[in-house]
């Protein structure tokens, strides 16, 4: 049902003209509300009307006092000049940081140092994010040196002792992907990120091997390390944009297309290249329908290229009275990675399952049809030459804010992961590739124009190409879990069988969802109601069928290793999980609670505890997005931790229930009574 759309989108779509895009975005220092980022916008604009779409700017006051439900707009941010010398010792006298050479160079949002600078005292630290790191440190006037996280050393470094700047020579760590010391000339996107009434702050980044260097000197000098560092910079009252294109359709329906255009320059494939691809997927949809080849679709495409989640927030609330007529979303971040340097699979995301729907099938449907790129052989099969992987939602982007139940968008991503250079100065043009562009932009326009055009005879195909893989999916669940039963050990068996019960109704009830959610494309078509409803009582009754197989597999496994007979068995609820299934929380916002702009309704006792909660359920942290999108305001908290571990296999009750007791103190959710 897709190959006719495929066939004609996949001659006309170019990798190349996706890549200038990316070229045109990279040349721009796009930090979130700036002048750079402005100019992104303005290029993406005109190049879209350029092509005959109708495209606009669209604007918000951006002064940090705004929010769009509970995301704070952010104060615009500028620099014109920074730079970093050593000064003392005089016979090591060297530039370590020039704005002019790398907008790395600079803590995104520093604030402008004193005229004619600063020069004071280089402070090492450890990482600085613990009171203990202090200990016998006189950092009061001077310079702190450090590799954690910028926004806790400003804490305890600049507004409790006294700092005045901060250096950060940190990097990340990957496992696998990265080797040792690999990006050690490379520079780590940091930011300030204000939320207003912090004490002022400036600081530059360095490279891990200059700050190796640097650390050495302060240690083995005699006297004071001292550098000299001054910043023009301005924070002011501003304005965010949004660059937004409209395919137009014959309905109030819509689809949408998001890649976050932001990111400090160069930042070629986070995100220049989610804009590229985005951009391409549009001109070539437009030039197909210009042409005739393609009909007019029977719903609007709209295509937003938006500084991340901070331009999907308002966008979102000033629309919304039309979000029940957005009928699905594809997001685009950082699609376009020359796989053989920066190392990561082409990657689809599912939407998180709370968020079950047919988008799933349909972007793999597609994502199948893609990489049928060469035949074995005998010509008997056909297969990829690039890597690629299929997940569960992670979030992160844009499709985080779509894909909450209660915004009700349906928001897969397609994105490539890891990236080596991700969030450093390395992320240049070298690292894209043009035929990634190409695919990812086909991928893009298909699945846009099919869901946009798609009426009775595409959601009745649709359905059934949901349910054929959700069924699949299904069945490779549960064979997994018994597989994992029988090579676990004989004292846990019974209760994961007990447990194997319940998650078998959970998928059965989300691969149900899934198939239903194809009605919203033709919801009064009575061949697809009638088709849903069939599709429905099969998966039901497989679910009957694999839990009486699974049993059987399961205590037959057991008994030939001689475990005995597994009776069913219940564990008794701890006091914290007794404690979270008397707590009923209620959002008070739309979209996943956003919690800058909202600490400061915390005592710093408050904040200090609400981090070391963190710091004691190290994995709890995890669980926080996905059991925003099961807070439905009717589950208890117990409830929604248990959905959490259905869905992703983990959770913590214990951290859960305490979180939410620190959202209710900043005014995100309410708790009541169940």
């Amino acid at each position: 049902m897709i190959k006719t759309v495929f066939e004609k989108l996949r001659n006309e779509v170019s990798g190349e003209i996706a890549f200038n895009h990316v070229a045109e975005v990279a040349k721009h220092h796009r930090i979130q509300v700036s002048p750079g980022i402005r100019a992104a916008v303005n290029y993406s604009v005109a190049a879209l009307k350029g092509y005959g779409i109708d495209a606009e700017v669209k604007s918000w006051p951006s002064t940090g006092k705004e929010f769009a439900w509970s995301s704070q707009m952010f104060q615009e941010w500028s620099c014109d000049d920074a730079e970093l010398k050593l000064v003392e010792p005089i016979d090591q006298a060297r530039f370590l940081a020039r704005f002019n050479e790398q907008k790395i160079h600079v803590i995104q949002r520093s604030f402008s140092t004193p005229k004619g600078g600063v020069t004071a005292e280089v402070v090492v630290l450890n990482k600085g994010e613990e009171e203990a790191d202090y200990k016998g440190l006189d950092v009061s006037g001077k310079v702190v040196l450090t590799s954690g996280d910028v926004q806790r050393v400003h804490e305890l470094a600049v507004e409790k002792r006294g700092a005045v700047g901060i250096l950060c020579d940190g990097m990340f760590q990957r496992d696998l992907n990265l080797k040792e010391g690999e990006l050690d000339d490379a520079l780590k996107y940091t930011s300030f990120w204000w939320a207003g009434g912090e004490k002022p702050a400036w600081g530059f980044v360095l490279t891990p091997r200059i700050g190796r260097w640097l650390r050495r000197l302060v240690e083995k000098s005699k006297t004071p390390i001292k550098v000299h560092a001054e910043i023009k910079s301005k924070l002011y009252p501003g304005i965010m944009e949004d660059a937004v294109a409209t395919i137009q359709g014959k309905t109030k329906e819509e689809v949408t297309v998001i890649a976050h255009i932001c990111h400090p320059q160069p930042s070629a494939n986070d995100n220049a290249s989610g804009t590229g691809a985005a951009m391409e997927a549009a001109r070539a949809i437009h030039r197909l329908i210009e042409r005739k080849e393609l009909p007019p679709p029977r719903r609007t495409i709209r295509f937003t290229l938006v500084p991340e989640m901070a331009g999907t927030f308002p966008w979102l609330a000033e629309n919304e009275n039309r979000i029940p007529d957005m009928v699905a979303a594809l997001n685009l971040d950082m699609v376009g990675e020359k796989q053989e340097l920066c190392g990561g699979p082409l990657v689809m995301e599912r939407t998180p399952e709370a968020m079950s729907s047919y988008v799933n099938s349909l972007i793999e449907a597609i994502y199948d049809s893609v990489k049928q790129e060469v035949k074995n052989l005998g010509g008997s099969a056909s297969y990829p030459l690039f890597k690629h992987a299929v997940t569960p939602f992670s979030g992160g982007s844009d499709h985080y804010v779509y894909s909450d139940p209660n915004v009700g968008i349906a928001c897969p991503m397609i994105i490539q992961w890891p990236d080596k250079f991700y969030h450093t100065s390395w992320d240049t043009i070298d690292k894209v590739d043009p035929e990634m562009l190409r695919k990812v932009a086909l991928i893009t326009a298909t699945y846009a124009y099919f869901i946009a055009n798609a009426g009775p005879e595409e959601a009745l195909w649709l359905a059934h190409e949901t349910y054929g893989r959700e069924r699949l999916r299904l069945l490779q669940r549960v064979q997994a879990n018994v597989n994992a039963i029988i090579e676990g050990t004989p004292e846990e068996a019974p209760y994961d069988l007990a447990d194997l019960r319940d998650r078998i109704d959970y998928w059965s009830e989300r691969a149900v969802e899934a198939v239903k959610s194809v009605k919203r494309l033709a919801p009064k078509d009575k061949a697809l109601n009638e088709t849903v409803e069939n599709l429905k009582s099969d998966l039901e009754a497989l679910a009957k069928t694999e839990k009486k197989k699974a049993e059987v597999a399961i205590t037959t496994l057991a008994a030939a290793k001689g475990w005995g007979k597994l009776a069913p068995k219940h564990k008794r609820l701890l006091k914290h999980e007794k404690e979270a299934d008397t707590i009923v929380p209620k959002r008070l916002f739309r979209g996943p609670p956003q919690t800058r702009g909202w600490m400061k309704k915390l005592t710093p006792e408050e904040r200090e505890s609400l981090r070391e909660l963190g710091k004691m359920h190290p994995n709890g942290r995890g669980a926080t997005t996905l059991s925003f999108y099961w807070a439905d305001g009717e589950r208890s908290m117990l409830e929604i931790s248990r959905l959490v571990e259905l869905e992703s296999g983990k959770t913590d009750t214990e951290y859960l229930v305490g979180y939410y007791r620190y959202l209710e103190k900043m005014g995100l959710v309410k708790l009541v009574k169940k």
